[in-house]
């Protein structure tokens, strides 16, 4: 798959991919006549990259995670509790916004209230 066609299908740049690459967060990306041909690995791991950037971790976290599973299983329980923490700091930040969003409910409500019917 070229890199617009990723670009698109992640809703990215393909300055972000590039960008990534350049920062080894993806493999070698194989090429073809000098052309990116991102393949199936290729595209889970950006998957991943951003559905953990999506949860708060920075890419320097995701540089290390990824760095420490390339090294194979005897990093797992290191990788289950960066993935572990991330979730319960994802989880306080739902919460947050949970409560944020009710408390909008709440105003809306009330300025509804004061709208001549």
């Amino acid at each position: 798959m070229k890199i617009d066609a990723v670009a698109k299908q992640f809703h990215i740049s393909t300055a972000t991919l590039r960008y990534y690459e350049r920062e080894n967060l993806l493999g070698p990306i194989k090429r073809v006549n000098g052309i990116r041909n991102f393949q199936s690995a290729d595209l889970k791991r950006i998957d991943f990259i951003l559905c953990v950037k999506e949860c708060g971790m920075t890419l320097g976290q995701i540089k290390h995670f990824l760095e420490i599973y390339q090294q194979g299983d005897e990093t797992v329980a290191e990788r289950l509790s960066i993935l572990q923490k991330q979730l319960g700091q994802s989880e306080v930040k739902a919460a947050q916004l949970d409560q944020s969003m009710q408390h909008l409910k709440a105003k809306i409500k009330d300025v509804q209230a004061l709208m001549p019917e």
